[in-house]
């Protein structure tokens, strides 16, 4: 049977597209239909060229993604092959292709298949072989280059694509063509650099010579050499100099200014013969610094970047590929995706070594919105093979993605891959009895292929041979550390559902947190389109089916029952319903805890070396399906409740309450959105603090534009006044309120403390069961610059009254916002505002209610009158859980 097949494409959407099978991820589909990713696929059709391209010198057929393993034949030829999903493939067609009518066939073989194949051709075994049963995946997906996660992961489904994956052509020409262009940014000497690599297709068989010219239009730059290609020598370098008189905007992170971007263009022209490329760069600096946090050398080393000689605190998130059917990730919804976190703040994302290198709309948009990019190569949770064919596989793949997106402001490092040096290390693969042959194979790979491509490459980054990884102590240590998850340097990955999540205690005070995460259901109107109405109840067996994460249920249960109460309505789907939203409130307090942990540490060092944490990376932003899954924006687009919450936790300006072990309520101002430098102290501790001197901002390389703005606000967020207030479940009213001025001289220090017993004593509150706590930082100005609220005690143990949650008007304030009047007749906790089909987001959600009415905004993504609004929009608090 054939069926017609869009480019980019797979095999699933042309089967989808064509009606031959349903929604694959409606129900259990992903299993129903899972003889599709084991079958092969060819992808053909007749194509028509001219005599002029039949008759040129050189005649090439790309392919810039074929997923996965190919066999491409052309007017019955086979012309080449390929087998990994990362890399572009150029096959020539010279005297293959003629004037007229040809065919091409694209012939796919399974990627299941294959992975088998290999097992059974491998002299060991390199683990793991399968995934976990839950995961209802395939196995062996560490034998091919291909997205790991397409094999099934704990937050997805197995759908092992095949078919073209980008885009497809040929390329014609009897001299030379540029092929890419990529460059690097350096400062030297005060001076901005831009070390330019051109790389040329040229005719086989002879040298050409021709003009190369390249600008820089918005700088008023250009440069022109007459050069010389061949075969042998098919690229060129070349530095282009910016002159120290004129003055370049800086790139800098979402938050700390703007994203300015140049056109950087270069052409070749030999003969009557014209080639072009364009890429857009920008102007900044990155340091990746690992230094001795203090004297003694046991506490380890400082991890933090500096982008433009500024220490930034990494704030933000991973990312995974948006679907599992790349071709069906527009443009539209990675502006959705991407704008979303830098809506909340976030300025950095993690791109996961599971995945795909991403799109070059994906980075566009990075690079547009300031969001630094954490890039892993792809390689994930598993051991991978040595063997030369694989090797130079992966040396084709490294070279072409650096090159590709080494121009981009927005990529801040490299990373070799996710995991895989503290699952080597902890016998994740069962490798400790051969830990030696597994331990070479592990430098081999990262070590001294991928490392010396990169640095080669790109001598303007930061290459990590894993994540997590203790940094220059993992290189030190033979690039495998005896503990890859150590506190005193490098990054952690920490997962723990045994503690409770909602105390600051149970956390680690690690140098960078680049993955932490608790799940949650996405939201409930996001099922509606893959479940069956009998598949709404938490026991069914979708529920259990869509749970990839083994024991994930339970666990969920047992978090959400440490805090609040389990809903336990006879009716099982409002049972359910129940149940998805108290597992976001668990989700989104959680990681706001941790969060909030990690930022009010990054300039205090502990007596044993812990502290001066630089990043928190929360796992995850994005879905790939409707699951419970750790993301903070569901498959349809919907926030979940952590996303709401991190435009709190993420905030310029961050005034952060909570309770220490010793029953102290400690509450810190966060300033890390600002310019910030570093000082040590006469034991040589490391600590981070606002720089206020507009002469000590132009060294740092500020536009002199921007100096006053972003010296004043300095001024204004470090100091004025944080309110303390108390209400009582009972009533609105306030218990009794604290005033207390603020003048701090670090990026993060604690501005008010007080006693729990003092606390209850001096506002007359009958016990922590009874309060809530609100605070409120504002300037010198009486401006709000961040304010918070802390539950006394968890919800749970809560004398919460019954909040009688009512809209009680809605007025459109233009064509796509709207004012939603909230009343309640009892304070209201994790008030949370929903729509069934109506795309948007709220000015705020999961909020407190302290006062009878308040007021939210909807921003609608779609034309909406009131009426459909209101006919669409439901509200409800923690009371409205059924018990």
């Amino acid at each position: 049977q054939s069926v017609p097949g869009k480019v980019p494409g797979s095999m699933y959407t042309a089967l989808l597209d064509h009606g031959d099978i349903p929604d694959p991820l409606y129900r259990d589909n992903d299993v129903k239909y899972a003889w599709i990713g084991t079958a092969n696929w060819t992808y053909s059709r007749p194509f028509s060229v001219s005599g002029e391209i039949s008759q040129a010198t050189q005649a090439w057929l790309v392919c810039d993604g074929l997923d996965t393993v190919a066999a491409v034949v052309v007017n019955g030829k086979v012309v080449g092959r390929s087998d990994n999903m990362f890399v572009r493939s150029a096959f020539n067609l010279t005297g293959v292709v003629q004037s007229g009518d040809n065919i091409l066939a694209v012939n796919f073989t399974s990627a299941v298949s294959e992975a088998l194949a290999r097992v059974k051709n491998s002299p060991y075994d390199v683990g793991p072989d399968c995934p976990p049963p839950a995961q209802h995946g395939q196995c062996h997906v560490n034998q091919i280059r291909k997205e790991q996660c397409s094999f099934s992961w704990d937050w997805g489904p197995s759908f092992p694509t095949q078919g073209i994956w980008k885009s497809i052509y040929i390329d014609a020409y009897s001299n030379a063509i540029i092929r890419d262009i990529s460059a690097v940014v350096q400062k030297v000497n005060l001076q901005w650099v831009v070390l330019l690599d051109v790389f040329f297709d040229v005719d086989l068989i002879r040298e050409v010579t021709g003009q190369l010219n390249v600008t820089l239009a918005d700088l008023n730059l250009s440069y022109s050499q007459q050069v010389t290609v061949s075969p042998r020598n098919s690229s060129i370098k070349l530095p282009l100099a910016v002159p120290t008189t004129i003055t370049v905007p800086l790139w800098w992170p979402n938050g700390y200014g703007d994203q300015p971007l140049f056109n950087l263009t270069v052409s070749f022209t030999s003969g009557s013969d014209t080639s072009q490329k364009s890429i857009k760069i920008g102007f900044r600096t990155v340091e990746l610094v690992q230094e001795p946090v203090s004297n003694r050398t046991e506490d380890g080393l400082t991890f933090y970047f500096r982008i433009n000689g500024n220490p930034i605190f990494l704030k933000g998130s991973n990312w995974i590929p948006a679907d599992s059917f790349q071709e069906r990730i527009t443009q539209k919804e990675l502006f959705f995706l991407l704008g979303s976190a830098a809506n909340v703040s976030i300025n950095s994302l993690r791109v996961w070594g599971g995945g795909v290198y991403e799109s070059e709309e994906f980075y566009d948009i990075c690079d547009q919105l300031g969001i630094l990019i954490w890039q892993d190569f792809m390689f994930s949770v598993a051991m991978y093979p040595v063997y030369p064919e694989f090797l130079d596989s992966v040396s084709t793949e490294v070279r072409h993605q650096v090159r590709r997106l080494k121009h981009r402001p927005s990529i801040l490092c490299w990373a070799g891959n996710n995991e895989n040096e503290l699952g080597l290390r902890q016998n994740w693969f069962g490798t400790r009895s051969s830990f030696t042959l597994y331990y070479d194979n592990y430098v081999e790979l990262y070590v001294k292929v991928i490392k010396s491509i990169v640095q080669a490459e790109d001598s303007t980054r930061e290459y990590l041979t894993s994540s997590p990884s203790d940094g220059k102590e993992s290189e030190r240590e033979g690039y495998v550390a005896q503990n890859p998850a150590s506190e005193l340097y490098g990054d952690i990955h920490f997962y723990d559902y045994s503690v409770d999540q909602w105390n600051a205690s149970s956390f680690q005070i690690p140098r960078m947190a680049s993955e932490y995460g608790v799940q949650a259901w996405c939201n409930n109107e996001s099922l509606a389109d893959v479940f069956a109405p009998g598949d709404f109840s938490r026991y069914s067996d979708m529920v259990d089916h869509r749970q990839h994460h083994p024991g994930g249920n339970l666990q969920m249960e047992a978090e959400v029952n440490l805090h609040l109460n389990l809903p336990n309505s006879p009716d099982e789907k409002s049972n359910f319903v129940d149940f998805i939203y108290l597992t976001q409130i668990n989700q989104a307090m959680s990681i706001r805890t941790q969060s909030e942990h990690y930022r009010r540490f990054q300039t205090r060092l502990h007596s044993d070396g812990r502290g001066l944490t630089m990043g928190a990376l929360y796992w995850q932003l994005n879905d790939i399906w409707q699951a419970p899954t750790w993301a903070s924006i569901d498959y349809e687009g919907r926030w979940k409740m952590l996303h709401y919450y991190a435009r709190s936790f993420f905030n310029k300006y961050l005034v952060s309450p909570y309770l220490r072990p010793d029953q102290t309520l400690d509450i810190f101002m966060v300033l890390d959105q600002i310019p910030a430098a570093e000082a040590r102290s006469a034991d040589g501790r490391l600590f981070f603090y606002p720089v206020t001197s507009p002469d000590t901002l132009l060294k740092m390389g500020f536009p002199k534009d921007q100096i006053f703005k972003v010296a004043s606000e300095v001024a204004r967020a470090s100091s004025g006044n944080v309110t303390i207030s108390i209400y009582d479940y009972s009533s609105f009213n306030v218990l009794y309120t604290w005033r207390s001025p603020f003048d701090i001289k670090t990026t993060a220090e604690s501005v008010f403390t007080k006693k729990i017993p003092d606390l209850l004593n001096e506002s007359k509150c009958p016990g922590v069961e009874n309060c809530l706590l609100s605070v409120t930082a504002t300037d010198n100005n009486k401006a709000v610059l961040s304010a918070s609220w802390l539950p006394l005690a968890y919800p749970k143990f809560s004398k919460l009254l019954p909040a009688d949650l009512k809209i009680t008007s809605v007025i459109q304030v233009d064509e796509n916002t709207f004012n939603i009047q909230v009343s309640t007749n009892a304070i209201a906790l994790f008030v949370w505002l929903s729509t069934v089909n109506i795309p948007g987001h709220f000015s705020d959600n999961g909020f407190v209610m302290l006062t009878p009415v308040t007021t939210v905004q909807f921003l609608a993504q779609a034309l909406v009158s009131v009426d459909q609004l209101l006919a669409e929009l439901h509200v409800r608090s923690v009371t409205d859980v059924k018990y």
